[in-house]
């Protein structure tokens, strides 16, 4: 299940293994059970949820059976408030701290709990299914989780009890739950409740439409320029290059005043914001069956070859690992 908006590509599911690589964007990861995350170091740290920042070498040593990673634009505010919040860039100590601090690894349980009302409920929760009430109500209904069950800890200190996180306490304790049981609606932190939300705007069937009329704050565009670009920009997409100086001519403004407005509108600047609309193109193509050529020229990259490399700069992938996702509200 997955849900490519402007500005964040939100996948859940199953977490699989990833050799050292490194992407544009910030990652942001939560698994329903422990992981092993590694740094270009070597380092390697057990884990429930990790931020890890753009353009840093990491690896998934070991998945997970379920979690949800997000991929946010480092350009946008909110993905560059992610990344701010990550205490040490290269180390994977410093990944899983911050995500600790931000509540992250308390959304362990819920997703566990999430993925077995899926499976009771005997079906697939994609672009044209409706999830459990419990998952799609929102953050006041989600009920509680309790917090994970493990503390993140390095690899090789587990047997001697010693936390990664600066200040922890220095005993992992017996493996039970020693906090009390932590309630989303009114406990977590903005951050950790805004990953609830990119989770349920996977599961959920909204419109796409929506999508391109808000900012990735969610609030919907005002000025009547944006929202004007906002229209033709899908249209223009496949029929070659797009220029900011052609869209400003087109809701008479000057170029810069435009690429002001538009950020501002969005949270996103322009040409991010184009690049992240092009992948959408291409996710929905590819989810239909085209061809990489085909797929390259519809939704206006160069060639395939292109299209290969702003996917692997973005998300650390070819495209083609898309190919088995259900695309959840494409464009």
């Amino acid at each position: 299940m997955a849900a490519l908006r402007p500005g964040r590509l939100v996948i859940v599911g199953q977490i699989g293994t990833a050799a050292l690589h490194a992407h544009h964007t910030v990652q942001v990861i939560v698994a329903a059970e422990d992981m092993v995350l590694a740094d270009r170091a070597g380092e390697r740290v057990v884990c429930r949820a990790a931020v890890v920042p753009p353009d840093v070498a990491h690896a998934v040593v070991r998945g997970a059976s379920h979690g949800a990673v997000a991929h946010l634009e480092p350009e946008s505010a909110p993905g560059a408030r992610w990344a701010a919040a990550v205490h040490s860039r290269d180390s994977a100590r410093g990944w899983t701290c911050s995500a600790k601090e931000l509540q992250l690894d308390a959304l362990s349980e819920w997703l566990r709990d999430e993925e077995r009302v899926g499976a009771s409920a005997g079906r697939r929760v994609d672009g044209g299914a409706v999830a459990d009430q419990r998952v799609l109500d929102g953050a006041a209904e989600l009920g509680s989780v309790e917090r994970a069950t493990a503390e993140q800890h390095v690899l090789g200190e587990a047997s001697t009890g010693q936390h990664v996180c600066e200040g922890a306490s220095a005993e992992l304790g017996t493996g039970e739950d020693a906090s009390a049981e932590l309630t989303i609606s009114g406990m977590l932190t903005d951050e950790a409740s805004s990953f609830v939300d990119w989770v349920r705007s996977a599961l959920g069937s909204e419109s796409e439409a929506v999508w391109l009329r808000i900012g990735m704050a969610g609030e919907a565009v005002r000025h009547p320029a944006v929202a004007e670009v906002l229209r033709l920009l899908p249209e223009r997409i496949s029929a070659g290059p797009v220029r900011l100086a052609e869209l400003a001519r087109a809701v008479h403004l000057s170029e810069s005043r435009l690429a002001h407005v538009f950020s501002a509108e969005l949270g996103l600047p322009f040409r991010p914001y184009l690049r992240w609309l092009r992948m959408q193109r291409a996710a929905e193509l590819l989810a239909a069956g085209h061809s990489l050529t085909e797929v390259a020229h519809q939704a206006g990259f160069a060639d395939s070859a292109h299209l290969t490399r702003v996917c692997r700069s973005m998300f650390g992938a070819p495209p083609s690992d898309f190919n088995d996702l259900n695309w959840n509200a494409t464009v």
